[in-house]
């Protein structure tokens, strides 16, 4: 077979594709046929007669056919007997031995060609240097990467803008910049730049689009090779992305790779780069089962490209399925494979710590009994962070957290008690602003299960030991806060860049904070190493740049602190004492903080006297979802009409009694209940739990809880604090600022609502975001389409009414169909009319980071724009940066049903958003209300609130739900519940 049939093959496979099937983690395969055709290639032998032109063909030839089929051990054979003949192959085979156990001689080999000068032209001197360059920023060389970068950008300024008059000119410079300006994201990434890093990343991938564009004069195996350079790019684009926690960004630039590389008829062994990245995502956003299906298909790859088991590339598909498993708890199995990966070790004689991961097999090792195990593992773990992070590193604290979990767990209750202590201060007060770390799914999981032992520890001596129980309220409300603290400071973050004095500080922190990951990650790999490849030299260096960043981080937090200090509590909340809450409260009121555990649910009742009661109920965080999900299941029912299912009185009066009823004493005499909570019941209005067993036909005869008293619900104490501190500041006087009825689709025609008597439910965004498409689906199928979400026309009706009862202008103070913009929020906010509302309203659906491409946070859908760039999400970031005033934010198409308990951290985050705007309390809806009830209730609730100068927000609330329930055709829950307060419930 000559070389004119292996590229008619090569063409075959840029034109064809492969048709894939839509199982997840799905297999790309050559075709039977040009896989046979292949294997022929690599089965001829050479004519030892030929000349040196056909040898060189003959080499060509093989060497290709090996690529394709993925087979890197019979690759670098080939190469080098090639490189024999010709000199120039040299480059080929380096960046083949850069990819295996030989990096030295590929390091060799580069500096080697570059030195000697065989390669002249312009866009190759560029091209080598850079692929070198990638090769030192992987084993944290980084001086010698910028020397290398520096020239290959110097070869671009002064050379690339003179005229190559060959044809295939054009397309070599766009490929050498694509390349280039991939190396220097990666670099910008080493540096701690990630933003400048994402924008090199997405300048390579428009390099890489138009180096495509002008392809044509190329020879198809040259152009086979670009493409497949282009996917590495978008693979590379993603992980920056992951890294600065755009985790729907990442996930859409992956299938753009997919997509790419089955259009143009790549396998799975091209494609092991995007694999590796695409399973890393899942784990990070919590996906474990996907992102376990993604390492074992890495592994596939692996071992059918000839690597052994035991080896570099296979340990790292195993480290992503450990972590997998460990995330879906699947802790024998974790066991198991950890056991597999050391006796596939031992095998082939490989003595590095890859694949040890200390402080995840101790994890393991607690969770499957095998405390005694895990005891050694962490000891010398946590000594080799505290020598290469320090003491009061994020890191350092995390395996100090699992080791005091050890030894609480091996009898040793003193010494945990004082790792515990010093692990769980590093985590809440951390030396920078934000941490040293993205926190990841797992990392979260690790942070959850510290605190919870430590809470567990506490606990045993709590009843005896008034300091032990004020610190476990205390870590109850660190937990409660931690599920969307991160994506909150992500926020705040973005939102503070725009203030005025504290942006360059926090550009500053910002820049410390990710050169310090960047190190961390080269020192954790450098660890583990096989000696050889260890750089003492280089890891000391930056131990010491590590502290010099510790130094400018504690100086820029203090700064903060000072200048800044209602941002600095957003980004670090105290958490505050059962003291601190009682001096809150009024003689009428109750608060209680619940705390669900993996198998018990804390709970603490204090009073305005400063009296605290405790217990624990025997229902796990597990068992806490499952039966709210139970109940829920009898109440998003509106749209049944009379097919609606009788309500769940027997799980909502367990509720009831494992929560509140051994407090009930406490409840005698109080009016007001204050609820601070997570999770599971964060996505119910507690008013619908039954305080006595109920089997009468009439649900108005029952004994809910919201006849006896009005409820609020918070996210955390500490939030709930500020908002009464907050609450001094005089209310604004003008009544009402509302947004509603969004034009989605500017194409669609504008539907009016007209109530009449037509009973309608809201529309509810169908599906939320992406979970477990797989990586197969395209972006399209992935994702919500904006243009066909629902429309919302009956919300103008609600707007218009409440403009009524309250005295607004509907002119001036309502803002609807396609006028109730994001740009429009944003212009009241800015003009100060905003912040002189006391009722601010919008009625349009609530989005999670995930349900639209790109959108890495929560956000309100407001009308779409005419200007394509111009976004109609208002984003948790907008929210931090609006200027409010108002005793009431109205949330009234928000639904907080589905996506694995992340609509309730999404609600959770906005509510903490528009308080730190300058909201007292949001009212939201847990699900699609039926709109002539919620009508109802809303109009009810707020004229109580303005004929009653002294009723409290959650009475006025409480009054407009037994109003509605009096109504037969609504005394269902259904109707009269679906609306609770968040935040300060008082006046």
């Amino acid at each position: 077979m000559n070389l004119l049939k292996l590229v008619c093959c090569l063409v075959f496979l840029l034109t064809a594709g492969v048709h894939a099937q839509d199982d997840p983690a799905q297999s790309l395969k050559l075709p039977p046929q040009e896989v046979k055709r292949l294997q022929e290639v690599l089965a001829t032998p050479m004519d030892p007669s030929a000349g040196l032109a056909t040898q060189k063909e003959f080499f060509q030839q093989k060497d290709t056919a090996a690529w394709l089929l993925g087979d890197v051990v019979l690759r670098e054979s080939i190469l080098r007997e090639w490189v024999k003949i010709d000199p120039t192959v040299g480059w080929r085979l380096r960046n083949v031995l850069s990819m295996t156990p030989k990096r030295a001689e590929a390091y060799e080999i580069g500096h080697a060609l570059i030195k000697d000068g065989i390669f002249r032209r312009p866009t190759d001197v560029v091209r080598i240097r850079t692929e070198l360059a990638l090769d030192h920023l992987q084993d944290g060389q980084v001086q010698q990467a910028q020397t290398l970068l520096d020239e290959a950008e110097n070869t671009i300024r002064r050379e690339f803008k003179q005229v190559d008059g060959t044809s295939s000119g054009p397309y070599w410079r766009l490929r050498a910049e694509m390349e280039f300006h991939h190396a220097r994201s990666i670099f910008l990434s080493r540096k701690g730049k990630l933003p400048e890093s994402i924008e090199s990343a997405k300048l390579a991938v428009a390099k890489g689009k138009e180096s495509m564009a002008n392809d044509a004069p190329i020879g198809s195996t040259q152009k086979v090779h670009g493409r497949h350079w282009y996917i590495k790019v978008l693979a590379a684009l993603a992980s920056q992305q992951s890294a600065s926690g755009l985790f729907t960004d990442a996930d859409v630039t992956l299938r753009q790779a997919y997509q790419f590389a089955k259009a143009n008829g790549f396998s799975d062994e091209q494609l092991f780069g995007t694999y590796n990245a695409y399973a890393d995502l899942r784990n990070a956003a919590g996906q474990f089962n996907e992102a376990g299906a993604y390492a074992d298909k890495a592994e596939r790859i692996v071992l059918n490209q000839g690597f052994k088991k035991g080896t570099m590339p296979w340990i790292g598909s195993q480290n992503r399925k450990n972590i997998a498993l460990v995330g879906a708890d699947r802790w024998n199995d974790a066991m198991a494979n950890f056991e597999r990966l050391d006796e596939e070790k031992a095998l082939i004689g490989n003595k590095s710590t890859a694949g040890v991961r200390p402080d995840l097999r101790a994890f393991v090792y607690l969770k499957t009994g095998r405390t005694e195990q895990a005891l050694p593992l962490l000891r010398g773990n946590l000594r080799w962070h505290v020598s290469n992070f320090g003491e009061k590193h994020d890191y350092t604290a995390l395996v100090r957290g699992i080791y005091a979990a050890a030894l609480w767990k091996a009898g040793d209750k003193a010494q945990a008690r004082t790792q515990f202590e010093q692990a769980v201060k590093v985590m809440t007060a951390p030396e920078g602003l934000s941490g040293d770390m993205a926190e990841d799914a797992y990392r979260l999981k690790v942070k959850k299960f510290i605190f919870q032992s430590y809470v567990e520890m506490l606990a045993e001596t709590a009843s005896q030991d008034a300091q032990d129980a004020a610190l476990i309220f205390q870590l109850a409300d660190y937990l409660n806060a931690s599920s969307v603290q991160q994506a909150l400071a992500d926020a705040a973050v973005r939102s503070g860049v725009n203030v005025p004095g504290l942006a360059d500080i926090i550009r500053k922190e910002q820049d410390a904070k990710n050169e310090m990951v960047s190190l961390i990650q080269y020192m954790t790999g450098q660890g583990a190493e096989e000696d050889k490849r260890r750089n003492p030299q280089v890891m000391e260096q930056m131990r010491a740049r590590m502290r010099e960043i510790e130094e400018l981080r504690r100086g820029y937090k203090v700064q903060i602190q000072k200048g800044f200090p209602e941002y600095f509590q957003l980004m670090q909340p105290k958490a505050p004492s059962h003291t601190d809450i009682a001096q809150g409260l009024k003689p009428d009121e109750l608060f209680v903080s619940v705390l669900p555990m993996e198998n018990q649910t804390y709970v603490w009742a204090i009073d305005a006297a400063g009296v605290v009661k405790f217990h624990r109920w025997n229902l796990g965080e597990k068992q806490s979802h499952e039966l709210v999900d139970r109940i829920r299941k009898t109440l998003d029912v509106a749209g049944l009409g009379a097919r609606a299912p009788v309500f769940n009185y027997a799980d909502a009066h367990e509720l009831y009694k494992g929560l509140l009823g051994p407090i009930e004493p406490s409840l005698t005499g109080k009016t007001h209940l204050i609820l601070a909570t997570s999770g599971a019941l964060a996505k119910m209005p507690l008013g619908v739990l039954v305080r006595q067993p109920f089997a009468s036909a009439n649900p108005k005869d029952a004994v809910w809880l919201i006849k006896d008293m009005a409820v609020s619900q918070v996210p955390t104490a500490s939030g709930w604090l500020s908002l009464k501190r907050f609450g001094k500041v005089p209310s604004s006087v003008q009544p009402l600022m509302a947004w509603g009825d969004p034009v989605f689709d500017l194409k669609a025609a504008q539907q009016i609502a007209s109530m009449g008597a037509a009973s309608h439910v809201r529309s509810a965004i169908p599906t939320r975001a992406v979970q477990s498409s797989g990586l197969e689906q395209s972006v399209e199928d992935s994702y919500l389409n904006y243009s066909k979400m629902p429309p919302l026309p009956e919300t103008r009706d609600e707007v218009q009414e409440l403009a009524k009862i309250l005295g607004a202008n509907p002119r001036t103070d309502l803002v609807l169909g396609a006028e109730a913009t994001r740009a429009s929020v944003l212009k009241s906010s800015a003009s100060g009319q905003l912040g002189k509302k006391q009722v601010v309203v919008f009625a349009t659906h609530g989005l999670l980071a995930g349900d639209l491409p790109n959108l890495n946070q929560p956000a309100l859908a407001m009308a779409a724009s005419a200007n394509a760039a111009e976004s109609p999400l208002l984003t948790l970031e907008d929210v931090l940066s609006l200027k409010l005033n108002a005793d009431w934010v109205v949330l009234s198409a928000c639904n907080t049903a589905g996506a694995d308990g992340k609509a309730e951290e999404a609600m959770s985050g906005l509510a903490r958003g528009f308080f730190f705007a300058g909201s007292r309390s949001l009212l939201v809806t847990h699900w699609s209300v039926e709109s002539e009830s919620a009508m109802q209730l809303t109009t009810h609730t707020f004229a109580a609130y303005k004929n009653n100068p002294g009723m409290r927000r959650a009475e006025a609330l409480r009054q407009a739900m037994l109003q509605t329930m009096s109504s037969p055709q609504f005394v269902h829950p259904a109707y009269w519940a679906p609306y609770a307060l968040v935040g300060e419930g008082g006046r």
